[in-house]
Parts: structure tokens; sequence; C-alpha cells
């Protein structure tokens, strides 16, 4: 009993993380506006890429988190995988705001 709460605290925390990673990279790509000239035909291509990876990232952390939980399986600090994901996302859409841009 006292190992699933713990692996449940752990499940809790992890998740916590995750989402303020994701919640704070979602808030930060509205910035990719500043790093593109006043032709913006690309902005779309560097939204749609962000905010692709971020959701993706979050699907990635359930599924896995899930599959754990049905085989029963500690799912310990499986949300965390969200995280690297999510970073790596919003860098490859700033990458390229940068460089299509």
């Amino acid at each position: 009993m006292v190992r699933q709460l713990g692996d449940l605290m752990r499940a809790a925390f992890a998740t916590s993380i995750a989402l303020g990673v994701g919640w704070t990279a979602a808030l930060l790509v509205p910035l990719y506006d500043f790093l593109v000239d006043d032709e913006q035909r690309y902005l779309p291509i560097s939204y749609v890429i962000a905010w692709t990876g971020i959701a993706a990232a979050g699907v990635a952390a359930a599924v896995m988190s899930f599959s754990k939980l049905r085989t029963r399986r500690p799912i310990g600090w499986t949300p965390l995988v969200a995280v690297p994901l999510v970073i790596e996302s919003w860098l490859l859409g700033c990458l390229v705001a940068l460089v299509l841009g």
C-alpha cells in the first residue's frame, strides 16, 4: 500500500512537471513573431511544428503511462518523457522560424 502511494505521488509530481513545461512552451510559441521579418510566410509552419510537437509529447507520455498501468507496472517518473520532447519541438519550431523567416 505504501509502495503504491509512493508511486502515485511520483507519477503526480512528474505529471505536474511535464504539464508545467508544456504550458510554458505553449506560452512561448508566440515569441516566434519576433524572429521573423515583416514577411511572415513561413511563420505558420513553425507554429504547426511547435504545437504538433507539444501535443505529441503529451500523447506519448500518456500512452506510455497507460501502458504501464495496464500491465500493472509502476508508473513512477514515466510522464517526464514529455519534457525533452516538448523542449525539442519548441526549439525545432524556433529554428524553422529563424532559418525560413
